[in-house]
């Protein structure tokens, strides 16, 4: 039996795959050339997919979330973490790690 969707906020949003419920709303702020970012993929993803692949519709959210998933499937040394640069310097030098080991 699937679960029962809850009735406020979580069943209007059209991002979500059919089988998944959000269970927290986050508002992140981001710059504006982070959100250009976002807009871009979500553009070339739109762009590159033909009628086949058109069943659920890619937002921004979906583009973010899809990120926290890749992040936390590699390891990242998060001790003694100062500040935003220091973190981004961690991710993506675990990001080369990991592509590294795949070749």
């Amino acid at each position: 039996m699937a679960p029962k969707r809850n009735a406020g906020i979580v069943s209007s949003l059209v991002d979500l795959a059919e089988d998944d419920l959000a269970s927290v709303r986050l508002t992140v702020p981001v710059r504006p050339d982070q959100e250009e970012v976002l807009t871009r993929i979500v553009r070339t993803i739109s762009q590159n997919r033909d009628r086949h692949h058109r069943r659920q519709r890619i937002t921004k959210a979906a583009i973010i979330r899809a990120y926290i998933d890749a992040l936390s499937s590699i390891p990242v040394d998060f001790t003694n973490v100062s500040d935003e640069g220091e973190l981004l310097r961690r991710v993506l030098d675990a990001f080369s790690a990991s592509s590294l080991k795949r070749m």
